[in-house]
């Protein structure tokens, strides 16, 4: 079983990467998950004195996983061997190569670390990232009479120096400029457009976690907070729960999902109990009502490239308090949350028709409960929220194992169409926690030891108008993924996937946009090889197809990867050849991306075209690495892409990226 590449995102996360963005239209920036993993190549969890945090922590495994692993290792002891895990249910060797990069087994004892293992026995990391287009954006052009709209270059710089101890302790700086902003120079002129730092300690004493700084804090199911990344719908269709540590260190480049202040967490015994503080600006339109000032909507984007974009710069003073008491036994956990939230000035967005029941006002507050537990091959989980408007969000969910090679996955959600909450993240249709009610069913079969079958259904409703749709409205998704491995070498995957749900469309006939069914049908087919040692590749095909009542929208994509690490070079080259065709935006295709270390990377591609990519990584010795990329989609039947300020005259479209990374390991 050889270790995986640390430049290769794991499936699971990769699945969950491309589903989110399609959702969102967004890449989200959150690599947390990603550093984890890589820190924890270097200093590796012990599967024989891990608890069940911990082994959530990786990402990786299921929650059935966990309460199977936890189990067999309480009735037999300590594993003496990797292959061990063999006999668990649900430790199929795909899984066993999946965490084996980041876990062993041995005669371990807990280990006693010091102040001093503290500082010491961690990983120094300094990573630099650039990137170029090579295509000049109207927001970059200027004439005689008028300047470029963007105040900055069109470079995106991104610099973090980290220290990590994984379990233990963390510390570092994050600095980052997005295209078109300045640097040095007009609204930037302290530097960077964004900073981030944080101190993060864990497991000292009776402090389980303590944050300064920058921290994210996640709690129960996600409907009062969620602030990592969080699975939804996807391929893989055992992960609905959402797990991990209430308090995490912020170190990725975004500009939104965290909190900066303090916050602990003191553990005694079964009792664990969280208290966090955050005092941060954030970006709002603003106006005067009654002269008195206001904000009509926060900003979440985190661009200030030009001058309406700075306008709105930190306009919003937010507060944030709140707290966690949890009561945690061998295979239970039982808690309480609550969440206090001031704005100044108050939020008063204009009202349309599907906004009218979010928030408005100066102060927001909510609490819920979460139990989470483990009885025999059953776990349940779920959430009971509530904002001070006393309308509430509900998760109720079920794993089990209804036989040896068959698990069975069951959520239960109510979002009241007022429920509140700024950074909530349930698990839904939609990305936002409100105004959805729906059921969801999954299954993974293994059928033998080369072929597995994975499958959903999800049926929901949103009893009110939403985003696009004028109306009420309810849809259903089905999803089937098959998968058959030939050999250790060559592997097969057919994916269908079917939704159906509402949009309003514009109908022959009718100048009022109505709301009607729309469904949206992908098709996958995936191979991969593995030729020799040092050489992968992947060929996929997929197709897409959208249909209302009035039209029919199609597409298909292919691409071919390519993958070659030389043995006796410190050189390691991947790259991609994609073909798409699509008949409009609505038929578009999603693909996740190899790209340099712990950047994000998903295609969207929709027209018709070619896309390329080129990476090349050079290990220059023990401590110093180095990244290049070269990436260029182009599109036969335009003649500019992109609109507004990012529009480029012409039909390519050409990002050159370079990055290096020293770091220092124990």
């Amino acid at each position: 079983m050889a270790q995986q590449p640390e430049e290769s995102l794991p499936a699971v996360m990769a699945n969950n990467l491309e589903q989110t963005t399609a959702g969102t239209d967004a890449v989200s920036e959150d690599d947390a998950q990603w550093q984890r993993l890589n820190a924890l190549a270097r200093h590796r969890i012990s599967l024989n004195t891990a608890d069940e945090a911990t082994l959530q922590s990786l990402g990786l495994l299921t929650p059935l996983q966990i309460s199977h692993f936890l189990q067999y290792r309480l009735v037999l002891g300590d594993l003496l061997s990797i292959y061990e895990l063999q006999a668990i249910p649900g430790f199929e060797p795909e899984v066993i190569r999946r965490i084996l990069p980041y876990v062993t087994v041995g005669n371990d004892l807990a280990p006693h670390y010091t102040m001093r293992d503290y500082l010491h026995k961690g990983d120094h990391a300094v990573l630099l990232r650039y990137a170029h287009p090579l295509e000049k954006a109207k927001g970059y052009q200027h004439t005689d009479s008028t300047q470029p709209a963007y105040m900055g270059s069109p470079d995106k710089l991104f610099i973090r120096y980290r220290y990590n101890f994984p379990r233990y302790s963390s510390w570092g700086v994050v600095m980052e400029k997005d295209a078109g902003e300045g640097l040095f120079k007009g609204a930037q002129q302290q530097g960077f457009d964004f900073y981030s730092a944080h101190l993060f300690i864990r497991n000292a004493g009776k402090i389980k976690a303590l944050a300064l700084g920058d921290y994210t804090v996640n709690l129960g199911q996600g409907l009062l907070s969620w602030q990592g990344q969080a699975y939804g719908k996807g391929a893989s269709v055992m992960q609905i729960k959402r797990e991990g540590e209430v308090l995490r260190p912020y170190t990725s480049p975004g500009e939104f999902y965290f909190f900066r202040g303090a916050a602990v967490t003191l553990q005694q015994r079964h009792w664990e109990v969280t208290a966090f503080g955050s005092w941060r600006k954030q970006d709002a339109s603003t106006d005067t009502l009654m002269e008195e000032l206001i904000a009509e909507s926060v900003n979440s984007s985190g661009y200030h490239r030009t001058s309406a974009e700075v306008s709105r710069r930190g306009k919003v003073q937010a507060g944030t308090a709140g707290g966690n008491v949890r009561y945690v036994t061998h295979r239970w956990q039982l808690g309480g949350n609550v969440l206090w939230q001031r704005f100044t000035p108050a939020l008063q967005q204009k009202i349309a028709p599907y906004n009218q029941f979010d928030f408005r006002g100066q102060q927001l507050v909510g609490g819920s409960i979460d139990y989470a537990g483990s009885w025999k091959n059953v776990h349940v989980f779920g959430e009971v929220a509530a904002s001070d408007n006393g309308k509430l969000a509900i998760v109720q969910g079920l794993l089990t194992s209804i036989a040896p090679a068959a698990d069975a996955a069951l959520l239960y959600r109510y979002y009241d169409k007022a429920y509140q909450s700024f950074f909530a993240k349930g698990f839904g249709d939609s990305y936002r926690t409100g105004n959805e009610q729906g059921i969801y069913m999954g299954l993974t079969l293994k059928i033998n030891n080369k072929c597995k079958l994975d499958t959903y259904a999800d049926f929901f409703k949103f009893p009110w108008l939403k985003y696009r749709i004028n109306a009420p409205a309810a849809g259903q998704e089905f999803f089937l993924s098959g998968s058959y491995a030939l050999n250790k070498k060559m592997s097969w995957q057919c994916r269908y996937n079917y939704r159906q749900g509402a949009e309003n469309i514009l109908l022959p006939g009718n100048p009022v946009k109505v709301p009607e069914v729309v469904t949206a049908t992908h098709l996958r087919m995936q191979w991969d090889w593995q030729l020799r040692k040092q050489f992968n590749t992947a060929l996929r095909l997929e197709g897409s197809r959208y249909r209302t009542t009035a039209i029919t929208q199609q597409g298909w994509m292919m691409y071919l990867d390519a993958a070659y690490h030389f043995s006796r070079l410190p050189f390691a080259i991947s790259g991609r050849v994609s073909r798409f065709q699509t008949s409009s935006y609505d038929a578009r295709i999603y693909a996740t991306e190899s790209s340099v270390l712990y950047e994000n990377a998903v295609s969207q591609l929709y027209g018709r075209g070619w896309q390329y990519y080129a990476n090349v990584k050079w290990k220059v010795n023990r401590r110093l690495s180095g990244w290049g990329r070269f990436h260029q989609s182009i599109y036969q039947d335009a003649d500019q892409i992109g609109s507004g300020n990012d529009r480029i005259n012409g039909n390519k479209k050409t990002i050159v990226q370079l990055q290096w990374q020293y770091l220092i390991s124990k």
